[in-house]
């Protein structure tokens, strides 16, 4: 599926290189331009020539659609919906590459096509049960009327739409059609999210159909041919634009899009040096590093979603160029690598930024601190024993984070700069490669000149690389050395500066193998040429399997529901009833599962979709409101009120001021944009071009780059201003029945019928409601589970016994790393779904009390906050040789077989709080580190037997226990943000209260606490 997500400079085609090169970590200029103080969606795009590009194009698409109308030889062959040109080219303007323009436009074509086979299906099997009495009886009437008149064949049209000849038994027919077409475009719409305007237009078809057609006493096939000439009309002049002014290929727009990417991972990369540089504790969640590396991270899993997207076409076309698209789908696997291991050098902020800090014990696994968010009160007796044991090493040492970030920066800043000249050379050789495709002037000297610079950076970072791997990092251990080995040692800065450690080396060596990756492309491809086509079949996988919501789709108010990510293996039949054996039992299974359908949400949105269908479509067929409905455009209405609905109440609500708000400022604008070129006359075809012409500029602009939570609006926007103008012009220049007026009779009656659609969904929403709070909590705990899953996976690569990485060869991966990688970055797309739906959740109201929106924020976040975490730990244990791993294994504390137990149970009693709404029983452990010193403590009763020959305080100094100790941190990061989930759903879900349980633990704790060294 293509993305459809609007072209923005944030991600643009081809990026410009000096935009690309404009950090914002760069000092603000002294003077500002007006654009400055624009919002950066806007500024940005108007600065962009790429973007300028794209909207020459798409405005000139558009305008040429409206010129269509003016000439009265092509609106007489367009008919009474011409401006339906005109009105596609705002749903659909071509700023796709060609192929993805034919897939989109071909989906909305084919669901034409399909309604209007469904609506001739049924004028066909109307007729048929046609009572011809009744028939012959009104047309003998209806020819008696028409035969003392001038113009019979008029008279009989306007009896014809008068509901004359309606019928009773053709009418439930037709009905009949529409709801079973109803039914079939909802589920397209709310299961196979790729296929919206297959949908939409599908629906507006069949609507047309069952409306207008049970008017008719004989077969009228052709009533789609006023909606599909004019959209035939646009298709043409959309692929001459998109073939001929500034076009594009698939190539083109993932190339650019790799580019793009690549700079929001190069900004992340550089904000580092800004975070190592200050102070613990002035970094905030507010703070411009926070809000830069928090943006920067959710546009680089945006442009990965959408690049993974973009890349199921790139095969399927023409195109000329040096890389062909299998060159440039290969760098997806090691971007993805790249991205899933700089979310654990994000997730470094958390050190940083914490105000106050605690010491550490002698064990990496100590080595993490509290949490200003967890109270005090949790902590138990053996936890706060040992921060107060630790704070006061580390005070009298001067060991604490603010004292070693200065010499981390320091022994780290050769390899950041060389990783970040590694991305600005990949970056810079993608742009000239994409920018030379059309060069007839030699590009010999150039080409030679980006390989070697790319060379250049190539031998800077595994040079930097090798030197930080064997000197660089003792730098970290040297405040350090006269305590290794001994008792209480406060080293816990030291693991933290061994957490960032690892993790530039984990990524530095991810970006080193993408530009190896890219200069062995280089060097295979020299020259430009013609590539053609290798298949097609990505189309049908994009058609039928992709579910993405992304752009467009998320403009209609539709949201997928997040699936569950199921651990390695997993069996549905272990979890639930043996498959069904015989007939009988696959019978009633079946039935089982479509009687469950019908209670979920997206069953109930289809249910509603058919109702008011066919609520809203009743006055076409009944005689006395027929006429009223055809001539007032009732139609409006109901397509209004099939778009508003949507899944989750929370969705509409915030659709219905959004498409509100766009219909009425279109209805301001359409009138302007009228009077404007035409004054008080019915249509002057030079004033209205123009008017429309600069009209359709910033129109356009807000259709390609507004925000996407505005999308919708623009559309509604857009929209109300093709009608008011096409309306108007047609009504004045076209002979037809139903003449709703011009300028502004049709404003008033738009906003009449928005209202009315609106209205009627709104009633169908409330009946029952389906509540996105509910689905909120509900999806919480899918991701939840998900993640336990993810962390069970680590954990089993960590304990398992395998052979040594030596015998696997360095390049080697461990087998878990890549659906590992799938799973974490499919959990992260949710996570960020589902803060969007907290977000319309809250339109919902109060009526019953507060609703906690920032919880659920913060629920969220935490787990954004743990994906992070599990990228930190699984890029650490693949750099861990799986010998020293093993070794290792009893002297590790998070790998405690207990500890581990309770760390799955507590995910798993969070998730099924969440599931079921049911509160949390206070004996549960609000701090799992209690349970690690404790599993601990009882380890140490009983050591393993025998010497294990490892010299602990020469394997500190070992680049093996870079890794180790930053996956051990990681895991005790994970303990703290599990701990916060479990606060989070306790205040969310209630709590089951023990009275003097906790005061009785204190005192057993005290009297039982372990003579051990923790």
């Amino acid at each position: 599926m293509p993305a459809l997500s609007k072209p923005s400079a944030k991600a643009p085609s081809s990026p410009d290189p000096s935009q690309i090169d404009s950090l914002p970590t760069a000092p603000p200029q002294p003077s500002r331009s007006f654009l400055d103080h624009l919002p950066p969606w806007i500024a940005t795009n108007i600065r962009s020539k790429q973007s300028r590009k794209m909207l020459f194009r798409c405005w000139l698409a558009s305008w040429a659609a409206f010129i269509l109308i003016l000439p009265h030889n092509t609106l007489s062959t367009m008919g009474n919906a011409a401006f339906f040109a005109f009105l596609t080219s705002i749903f659909l303007p071509p700023y796709f590459p060609v192929q993805f323009f034919l897939y989109m436009i071909s989906t909305l074509m084919i669901g034409t096509l399909l309604g209007w086979g469904f609506g001739a299906a049924g004028m066909r099997a109307a007729l048929a049960v046609r009572d011809q009495v009744l028939l012959k009886s009104s047309l003998q009437k209806a020819q008696e009327t028409a035969a003392g008149s001038a113009n019979p064949d008029q008279v009989f049209k306007i009896e014809i739409f008068q509901g004359d000849f309606l019928d009773v038994r053709s009418n439930v027919v037709f009905g009949v059609f529409l709801a079973i077409g109803a039914f079939i475009f909802a589920i397209i719409r709310a299961y196979f999210k790729p296929l919206i305007f297959m949908s939409i237009f599908g629906t507006i078809s069949i609507d047309i159909y069952c409306s207008i057609g049970p008017l008719f006493p004989f077969g009228q096939y052709t009533l789609l041919n006023s909606l599909l000439i004019p959209v035939a009309m646009y298709i043409a002049i959309a692929l001459a634009v998109t073939i001929f002014i500034f076009p594009q290929t698939a190539s083109y727009a993932y190339l650019g899009t790799v580019a793009g990417l690549i700079s929001q991972m190069k900004v992340v990369l550089d904000a580092q040096e800004e975070l190592l540089a200050s102070s613990p504790g002035s970094i905030t969640p507010e703070s411009p590093t926070a809000r830069k590396l928090t943006s920067a991270k959710v546009s680089m899993f945006s442009i990965f979603q959408g690049l993974n997207s973009q890349g199921k076409f790139i095969n399927a076309e023409f195109s000329w160029g040096r890389w062909n698209g299998d060159d440039a789908k290969q760098l997806e696997e090691p971007l993805m690598i790249v991205i899933s291991r700089m979310n654990g050098l994000i997730s470094f902020i958390k050190y940083v930024g914490r105000g106050a800090y605690t010491a550490q014990t002698q064990d990496a696994e100590l080595a993490e601190v509290k949490t200003p968010r967890a109270p005090a009160a949790t902590d138990t007796f053996l936890v706060q024993q040992m921060y107060k044991r630790n704070e006061t090493g580390e005070l009298e040492h001067s060991l604490r984070l603010e004292d070693l970030l200065p010499r981390l920066r320091e022994a780290t800043s050769e390899l950041r700069l060389a990783a970040s000249g590694g991305f600005a050379a990949i970056r810079d050789f993608l742009v000239f490669v994409n920018t030379t495709r059309w060069s007839w002037s030699s590009t010999a000297d150039t080409l030679a000149d980006q390989e070697r610079s790319l060379d250049s950076a190539i031998d800077r970072l595994r040079t930097s690389l090798a030197e930080f791997k064997s000197t660089g990092r003792l730098q970290l251990i040297e405040p350090f050395e006269s305590h290794l080995g001994k008792k209480d040692a406060p080293l816990r800065g030291m693991y933290v500066c061994y957490v960032f450690s690892a993790t530039i080396v984990i990524v530095s060596e991810a970006i080193l193998a993408t530009m190896e990756s890219v200069r062995e492309t280089a060097h295979k491809r020299r020259k430009n040429r013609l590539w053609a086509p290798k298949g097609l079949r990505q189309l049908a996988h994009a058609l039928f399997v992709e579910k993405s919501i992304d752009g467009d789709a998320r403009a209609y108010g539709d949201n997928q529901p997040l699936e569950e990510v199921a651990p390695e293996g997993d069996d549905e039949t272990k979890y639930r009833n043996r498959p069904p054996t015989n007939a009988v039992q696959r019978i009633m299974s079946g039935l089982h599962a479509m009687y469950q359908w019908t209670g979920t949400p997206e069953a109930l949105f289809v249910f509603r979709y058919v109702f008011v269908s066919i609520a809203l479509w009743v006055p076409a067929v009944v005689k006395s409101t027929a006429h009223f409905y055809y001539v007032q455009k009732g139609i409006w209405a109901l397509i209004m009120a099939q778009t508003t609905l949507t899944i989750y109440a929370g969705d509409q609500l915030y659709n219905y001021v959004i498409r509100l708000a766009g219909t009425f400022i279109g209805l301001v604008f359409g009138l302007l944009v009228w009077y404007v070129g035409n004054a008080h006359a019915h249509g002057n075809a030079y004033g209205t071009a123009a008017s429309v012409a600069v009209f359709l500029v910033p129109l356009m602009f807000l259709r390609l780059y507004a925000p996407q939570q505005y999308l919708q609006g623009t559309i509604l926007l857009g929209s109300t201003i093709v009608l008011v103008v096409g309306y108007s012009w047609i009504d004045g220049h076209l002979p037809v029945i139903s003449n709703v007026g011009i300028g502004w009779p049709v404003a008033w009656r738009r906003w009449t019928l928005v209202m009315i659609g609106s209205a009627a969904s709104f009633i169908l929403m409330m009946l029952p409601a389906k509540s996105a709070r509910k689905a909120v909590r509900l999806n919480s705990a899918k991701t939840i589970t998900g993640l336990s899953h993810v962390y069970g996976t680590l954990m089993s690569a960590w304990i398992a016994e395998s052979v040594s990485s030596k015998e696997l060869g360095p390049p080697a991966l461990p087998p878990w790393a890549t659906s590992f990688r799938s799973s974490l970055i499919a959990i992260a797309l949710q996570l960020r779904d589902l803060k969007e739906m907290a977000q319309w959740a809250r339109w919902e109201g109060s009526i019953r009390g507060h609703w906690p929106y920032e919880e659920y924020n913060r629920l969220t976040e935490v787990q954004q906050e743990m994906v992070a975490v599990f990228s930190q730990l699984s890029g650490a244990l693949t750099k861990l040789d799986n010998e020293w791993r093993s070794n290792f294994l009893h002297h590790t504390k998070v790998v405690n077989p207990n500890f581990i137990s309770d760390v799955l149970s507590m995910f798993a009693l969070v998730a099924q709080s969440l599931r079921t709404g049911e509160p949390m029983h206070a004996v549960l452990p609000q701090t799992l580190l209690d349970r690690l010193l404790y599993h601990d403590a009882a380890a140490y009763a009983t050591p393993p037997s025998g010497k294990d020959g490892i010299d602990h305080v020469e394997q500190v100094r070992s680049l093996e226990y870079l890794f180790y100790a930053s996956a051990v941190i990681a895991v005790f990061q994970l303990m703290e943000l599990l701990d916060e989930l479990h606060s989070i759903t306790r205040n969310l879900c209630g709590e089951v209260p023990f009275k003097g349980f906790e005061q009785w633990r204190d005192v057993h704790q005290r009297a039982h606490a372990p003579v051990t060294t923790i």
